[in-house]
């Protein structure tokens, strides 16, 4: 008879089985000097993990997480009730190993607003806190995709500018939280980004500017002048946790765990080294710390993030609901080299990356058959990812006369998509900000071609150059007339 699973909680950690690291350090003595914006899988499986390790040597890095949404308010109750430690499932193709993580020391929600919101911006403002971190996905920076700059008239920025003391987006908290520190005479907080967008750092700092100039213009230059906002590039394939990795924890560990994450072995993060306030020794767990982010950005953001939306859209379309089992399939696998290796003249040199193993190794991780991702995971937020990962290198693409036909193929791929119908009729629910505005501008493109489509969503560049619109336009023909596999079949061919 199976032993009933154990309750994840402080008191149940040396019931655990022998194979279950748990934390090495006393949580009671650890302080809060992070407050992080976003626990979601993503946060917990990189971010709390690195910081996990460096407390077994410095008790002063605890972090504090904050929910903003109303779904965050199940991972305040389900953390609560496990004393805020989970369980972090790390797969390789051979192998799993178990982790419960337990750098996480408090949590607050904020989604009721009122009490919450002032609570929330007094620990940003509280002496012990030295870094506010990020993980909102990009779409939450409120960012007009046309300009790079703050979205004034989102409904939400509107909202935070009217009432600042009562902000509900992450640009509103970092700014409150700052204004009280100015106010109170304090050193400000470093601003951490771990999203992935374009040089996140610079990004971060441009909107939180362009807010607190309309806020107050004084807020904006002592922010200006005191304020880092340094750069990341971060990696952790992660998908969304299922009904079977709770019930895989539980039959073979006997731990009840509500929430666990999972997540691939392989792990990166690079970090620009600017921490006024000091920061944790995140190089000791295996963190690169340098002072210029960007090369290592570029290749991630467009090599790995780019092919990721790229296979989205179209293993969607031709059937595929599973990362690794669409990896399985010879087109697509295909398909997802010359994507790779069409992007690759847009990535820099760089340092100690040998480019050709970096692509052979993100093909290995994509076609993991134990991290079982989710291609709906990857195909959401289009209109985000394919400006923050694709767009750039079709600009530097088409200015350098170099071959786009596997990324024009991908963007047909996305516009097909986004019509919101697969092959066989069926529904595809877009989740996605903009998602009516892309179905009905996918829908009039069988009718006025692509151009249009590229011009509002991409760039007026991308959409009046006539070989790019040109090869769109061709390929969704293709898929509308044949499908999918027969696309992914006929760039095989060239």
């Amino acid at each position: 008879m199976a032993s009933r699973p154990i309750k994840l909680s402080a008191e149940n950690l040396a019931k655990l089985k022998a194979s279950v690291a748990k934390p090495k350090f006393d949580r009671s003595s650890v302080k809060t000097g992070i407050v992080h914006l976003g626990v979601g899988g993503f946060h917990r499986s990189h971010q709390a993990m690195y910081t996990h390790k460096v407390l077994e040597d410095d008790p002063n890095w605890g972090i504090c997480g904050v929910g903003l949404v109303p779904g965050d308010k199940k991972m305040q109750d389900i953390l609560r009730s496990q004393d805020n430690l989970y369980t972090l499932i790390s797969k390789n193709s051979k192998a799993t190993s178990i982790e419960v993580i337990g750098s996480i020391v408090d949590y607050m929600y904020a989604g009721n607003r009122g009490n919450a919101t002032a609570a929330v911006i007094d620990r940003l403002a509280s002496p012990e806190t030295r870094i506010a971190s990020l993980t909102v996905t990009e779409k939450a920076y409120m960012v007009d995709d046309s300009t790079g700059d703050l979205d004034v008239k989102n409904i939400m920025i509107e909202q935070d500018l009217a009432n600042p003391h009562l902000p509900v987006t992450p640009v509103g908290y970092i700014v409150a939280g700052l204004k009280k520190r100015m106010d109170s005479g304090m050193a400000p907080y470093t601003v951490l980004s771990c999203d992935n967008l374009p040089m996140n750092g610079h990004l971060t700092e441009r909107v939180v500017g362009q807010y607190a100039e309309i806020v107050d213009p004084t807020l904006a230059a002592w922010i200006k002048e005191n304020t880092a906002f340094p750069s990341t590039m971060v990696d952790r394939i992660t998908p969304s946790t299922t009904d079977a990795d709770i019930e895989y924890l539980s039959k073979a560990y006997e731990i009840e765990d509500a929430w666990p994450v999972c997540a691939e072995d392989y792990t990166q993060w690079v970090i620009e080294d600017n921490f006024p306030l000091g920061r944790p020794e995140w190089e000791k767990t295996g963190a690169l710390m340098v002072a210029d982010v960007e090369p290592y950005e570029l290749m991630k953001l467009r090599l790995l993030n780019g092919s990721h939306s790229a296979l989205a859209y179209l293993s969607y379309l031709a059937g595929h609901h599973n990362v690794h089992l669409a990896m399985e399939d010879d087109l697509v696998y295909d398909f997802i080299e010359r994507y790779m290796n069409a992007v690759t003249p847009t990535v820099p040199d760089v340092p100690g990356v040998d480019l050709s193993a970096y692509k052979d190794t993100l093909r290995e991780r994509f076609s993991n058959p134990n991290v079982s991702d989710q291609v709906t995971r990857l195909a959401e937020d289009g209109s985000k990812k394919v400006v923050g990962f694709i767009r750039g290198p079709i600009s530097e693409l088409l200015a350098s006369g170099k071959d786009t036909a596997p990324i024009a193929a991908a963007v047909a791929g996305w516009i097909r998509f986004c019509r919101g119908y697969d092959e066989k009729g069926v529904k595809i629910e877009i989740k996605d900000p903009q998602a009516e505005a892309l179905k009905q501008a996918a829908n009039q493109v069988k009718v006025h071609g692509s151009s249009c489509f590229l011009k509002k969503f991409l760039s007026e560049e991308i959409g009046t150059n006539k070989t790019f619109v040109g090869q769109v336009d061709g390929f969704l023909q293709t898929l509308d007339n044949t499908g999918a596999r027969s696309l992914l079949a006929q760039l095989a061919e060239q």
